[in-house]
């Protein structure tokens, strides 16, 4: 039976015993500052000596041991990041490095520019066997055949039910059947409420396809259509639904991430443009909805 042999093994030299050379040198300081501590500072307070001693050693057992320089600038790192953005904050536009949306694709600072496909997912537990099976093979090729590199995102969100419980009414309202409407109202309630103390999420599936890098922004955008599709179809293949997002679609998916954002009929208004509305009397015009994506 063939073995394939991993091609991201890393080794470390080592230089003391068991220890890499990195640990070695954290040993040699700490061991060092230990022996200065007892042999040559004798005119130190011996209170002194024990916290330097046993701070040097609690160091070099951490940093040999548990990686605790790692811990350090990972911690470091973190708190100096931005943790807690607004929709309106600079600090928005840094940390999402978008230059601007056409053509139905996302322009990078970095002058990467992708795409992003919505994946509509299946009950794969509902499947028979067979059709697992397809699922799984079909997958396959499709990792197999892609010769970039693609990024699959998945986000949860809190479960709505109101576009459904909504539609539902309708169609009982329309009926005029009063006991129906009442039984909904009840069904209504519970359902909500269930969702809410059982904080049930909805998850979202998405492939982030990068274009291949060139000077000509015409060849950047062929390309990137190229390769959307051939995904798209690989997925299909799948019995797995993928549709490419669309400029508003994008600026939409990107700014849901800081607020809710809203849609007037197929336009999308950033919330500062809706209270310009709102303020001009337009309000009666307006039929909103608020997406939760």
């Amino acid at each position: 039976m063939p073995y394939e042999i991993p091609t991201d093994i890393q080794y470390e030299e080592r230089l003391l015993g068991p220890l890499t050379t990195k640990q070695s040198i954290y040993a040699v300081i700490c061991g060092g500052i230990v022996i200065y501590m007892f042999f040559f500072a004798k005119e130190m307070n011996i209170a002194i000596k024990l916290i330097i001693s046993f701070a040097s050693l609690g160091i070099a057992v951490g940093v040999i041991f548990f990686e605790l320089d790692q811990y350090v600038v990972h911690y470091i790192g973190f708190l100096r990041q931005d943790k807690s953005v607004s929709w309106i904050s600079p600090a928005a536009s840094r940390l999402l490095g978008i230059k601007e949306i056409k053509a139905d694709s996302a322009f990078l600072k970095d002058g990467n520019v992708v795409a992003v496909l919505k994946i509509t997912s299946i009950n794969f537990g509902v499947l028979n066997k067979e059709d697992q099976d397809i699922v799984i093979y079909n997958f396959l090729q499709f990792v197999n055949s892609i010769d970039f590199h693609i990024q699959i995102v998945m986000r949860s969100v809190n479960l709505d039910l109101s576009d459904y419980l909504a539609s539902l009414k309708r169609k009982i309202v329309q009926r005029d059947d009063q006991m129906a409407l009442v039984y909904f109202e009840h069904f209504s309630k519970y359902l909500k409420e269930y969702v809410a103390e059982r904080k049930i999420n909805d998850r979202f599936f998405y492939v982030v396809v990068p274009a291949k890098k060139s000077f000509d922004e015409r060849k950047i955008i062929r390309n990137l259509e190229t390769r959307c599709s051939n995904i798209m179809e690989s997925f299909n293949m799948s019995g797995i639904v993928a549709d490419r997002m669309d400029n508003k679609q994008l600026l939409n998916f990107y700014a849901s991430y800081f607020t809710q954002t809203f849609h007037v009929g197929e336009d999308f208004l950033t919330p500062i443009t809706m209270y310009k509305r709102i303020w001009a009397g337009d309000e009666d015009k307006i039929d909103l909805k608020v997406e939760t994506e």
